[in-house]
């Protein structure tokens, strides 16, 4: 009487199993546009660490250490390869051909005032921190927003940039922007999208929000003028003088005004205009 291996015989080993259906969920989630499409190159590019799997199989198969099946270890080997594949390929590691997918703008040294737009059909997220005057990376999960173009003017100290997605960005297709900016000029800036922005760090002289999402407010020297069209939710730091000109939904704390709001924080600071049918709500942290 012959007895067979549990996990063999005709069809696939169960214990592939697992890594088949880890693979098949990377590509079902990347073409139902989860993923970033760029995915897919970077999979064909990992295409030694797929056949080093294959010929690993191969030469394991039928081999024991002791009471141990090699080739049972194999598929898990493989399951391990694309979990750090996907890893890798959400983190933009620099072996990676999407990770070519960033922008990097010129020295900040000289710029004293710099105005940014950023308008796109997706993410923009911003923070401060940049080495260099801006630094674009995509937001890596699905969506049609290449890399942007950037189109910069310079008139002594100052310069303006406008971030401009491609018309066909291809398979380097991501769900938006993620824009670190130099905290060495002020900043006037217009965004429009789904943001996510925390100003804490940067000097700020004027801001144009279109869209929706949520702004963490920073200090400002001086009467800073902002305009929030669409649904927005605020963040105040204790300590941030903010005025809203407009309908707001705002902490018990606040002081009505005849066509607004204010916050505790006496002095100059914010001045946001909420125009009609725009919603705004205002937090304490």
């Amino acid at each position: 009487m012959t007895h067979r291996v549990a996990g063999s015989g005709r069809g696939v080993p169960r214990l592939w199993l697992l890594a088949i259906g880890v693979l098949a969920g990377i590509l079902g989630v990347t073409a139902a546009g989860i993923l970033s499409r760029s995915l897919f190159l970077d999979l064909v590019a990992w295409w030694p660490g797929w056949l080093g799997v294959i010929v690993v199989a191969l030469l394991a198969h039928g081999r024991r250490v002791g009471r141990l099946r090699v080739a049972g270890l194999v598929p898990l080997l493989a399951t391990a390869a694309l979990l750090v594949f996907l890893a890798g390929h959400l983190q933009g590691w620099s072996v990676m051909p999407s990770s070519s997918s960033r922008l990097i703008g010129p020295t900040a040294e000289g710029s004293t005032t710099a105005a940014l737009t950023a308008r796109i059909d997706g993410t923009v997220r911003i923070a401060a921190g940049a080495d260099f005057l801006y630094e674009v990376e995509p937001v890596r999960l699905g969506g049609e927003i290449g890399i942007p173009d950037a189109v910069e003017e310079v008139e002594e100290s100052a310069i303006s940039v406008l971030l401009e997605p491609p018309s066909n960005p291809g398979f380097y297709a991501f769900a938006g922007w993620d824009i670190v900016l130099s905290s060495t000029p002020t900043w006037d800036l217009a965004l429009e999208g789904e943001i996510d922005a925390d100003l804490g760090g940067l000097q700020i002289t004027g801001l144009v929000l279109d869209g929706d999402g949520v702004v963490r407010l920073g200090a400002v020297a001086q009467p800073t003028p902002a305009s929030i069209v669409g649904e927005f939710q605020l963040i105040v730091p204790d300590g941030v003088a903010v005025r809203v000109v407009g309908v707001a939904a705002v902490p018990e704390t606040w002081q009505q005004l005849s066509d607004g709001w204010r916050s505790p924080t006496p002095g100059e600071g914010w001045v946001i205009s909420v125009p009609t049918g725009s919603l705004l709500s205002v937090t304490d942290e």
